[in-house]
């Protein structure tokens, strides 16, 4: 199944959260800010964005946050730095908390290494909890379900391996590079 259509199935689910746009609901100002931040060579056009979450919090501009095409995913956040690569280079996802400064950073571990910061996904919908369970997995105690179905999202819709264990302390960010 073609992403458009794994995330046209998955709508109502991911519309709980708030963070996140779907294509032809994406705010163009917000996809072309996101576009200028952290799309190397900003060689992608604003109708080329499928998914948008925006970790911004005020003013909601989409500077920091996520962009899904039917290629690639690109990712920026202050404490994640920026992060792209093509979906089929994509082996697994992890979510995780860490922290920084103090602070609990909500976040998706790519391929084991890369940590993609998305620190709004704090929803706890009792519908994306019970689409969870029904899925077979369980939140646990330092997740959010959003977080965890934002995962299982990209697990179902790539392909790819979804480890739901808490990974060991990677210290300190910066986490750039990792």
């Amino acid at each position: 199944m073609a992403l458009i259509d794994f995330i046209q199935k998955s709508r109502s689910q991911l519309e709980l959260i708030k963070d996140i746009s779907i294509l032809p609901n994406i705010n163009s100002k917000k996809v072309k800010k996101a576009i200028k931040s952290y799309v190397p060579g900003r060689n992608i056009g604003s109708e080329q964005v499928l998914l948008q979450v925006d970790n911004t919090f005020f003013p909601r501009s989409g500077k920091q946050g996520m962009i899904l095409t039917s290629e690639m995913l690109y990712s920026f956040s202050n404490i994640s730095g920026k992060y792209s690569t093509r979906l089929t280079k994509i082996e697994s996802v992890s979510p995780q908390v860490r922290k920084a400064m103090g602070n609990s950073q909500l976040g998706i571990v790519v391929n084991g290494e890369n940590f993609l910061s998305l620190p709004g996904m704090t929803e706890d919908s009792h519908l994306i909890r019970d689409f969870i369970e029904w899925e077979g997995f369980l939140v646990g105690e330092d997740l959010t379900p959003a977080i965890v179905y934002f995962s299982i999202f990209l697990h179902k819709s790539l392909g790819c391996e979804l480890t739901l264990e808490k990974e060991p302390d990677p210290g300190p960010p910066p986490w750039y590079g990792n």
